[in-house]
């Protein structure tokens, strides 16, 4: 029999502690290939839940891939992130779970939501989507989609004047060390909602792993990028930490990379890392486009 679940956010979880939480998530958003992401996450399925097998299936975005074997056993959760549909995840077992194995199931679900987004971002930047995905297991197959969503990503599309820009927050492993690893998270969380409200010219904000945040420009140069990323770092410095009576303003790092010179997508985002590095390299607040030696 199967069972469909309403998921709790990721800031409910109750079958891992903080710790663990954030490692996963972590571990989960190094990954934005969305096949690569899906084989991570059933490994950690398939280790703490037993599970056999486990299938995503989202219609929108024409995807439907199975991982691992079948079973008589399945439960079902229906994702969605920050009110947008995510489609669905099935969990197949051999024999009847119990109810802790679903509450677990659940709680790591919940984690891997704004991973399956940001996937979903990167998924629609790249031409020839589906041949990707099904790249990832032999077996796995691909729904047409009658209805294509616009691709929204356009960005990493290599050959077209867009940029993509890297942010890191200043001082966070310091910030993680002193204040946990919960509180850094949302201090991410913030700086992701202040961009996508405060940021009319960006196409897509998505966190990419722990502690880094990307930003898609459509149709901007590099020259244009920098002033976008001015504008960003005025958003950030809106963003106050406060411990008792001391206020800190929150500052960050950014890299810039430009799509038109580079052969594929994943070479826009290495280029916008080193260029990250050198703004760091700079100090605290500093601005970096890559250039070519």
């Amino acid at each position: 029999m199967a069972s469909i679940t309403k998921l709790k956010t990721s800031q409910s979880v109750q079958f891992f502690d903080h710790s663990a939480a954030f490692n996963l998530v972590q571990a989960f958003h190094r990954h934005l290939d969305l096949g690569d992401l899906l084989q991570a996450f059933f490994a950690q399925a398939h280790t703490l839940l037993e599970c056999v097998g486990m299938r995503y299936r989202n219609p929108a975005d024409g995807i439907d891939l199975q991982l691992g074997e079948g079973g008589p056993h399945t439960t079902s959760y229906n994702l969605t992130y920050q009110d947008s549909n995510l489609g669905e995840l099935v969990f197949l077992f051999r024999r009847k779970v119990t109810e802790d194995t679903l509450a677990t199931a659940e709680d790591l679900t919940s984690l891997v939501m704004s991973p399956i987004n940001n996937a979903l971002l990167y998924r629609r930047a790249l031409p020839q989507a589906d041949a990707t995905d099904n790249a990832a297991d032999p077996s796995a197959t691909s729904t047409p989609n009658p209805n294509p969503a616009p691709k929204r990503a356009e960005a990493v599309k290599t050959g077209n004047d867009d940029t993509l820009v890297l942010i890191s927050l200043d001082g966070f492993a310091t910030i993680r060390d002193r204040d946990g690893a919960e509180w850094a998270q949302a201090l991410i969380h913030a700086m992701q909602d202040q961009i996508r409200e405060g940021l009319r010219e960006a196409d897509g904000v998505f966190q990419i792993d722990d502690e880094m945040l990307a930003v898609l420009l459509p149709r901007t140069s590099g020259s244009a990028a920098v002033e976008v990323a001015k504008k960003v770092r005025v958003l950030i410095a809106g963003l106050h930490l406060r411990d008792g009576a001391v206020t800190t303003q929150l500052t960050a790092c950014m890299g810039i990379a430009g799509t038109q010179a580079a052969g594929n997508a994943e070479q826009v985002l290495q280029q916008a890392r080193v260029a990250l590095q050198a703004a760091q390299r700079d100090g605290g607040n500093s601005i970096e486009l890559y250039r070519e030696n």
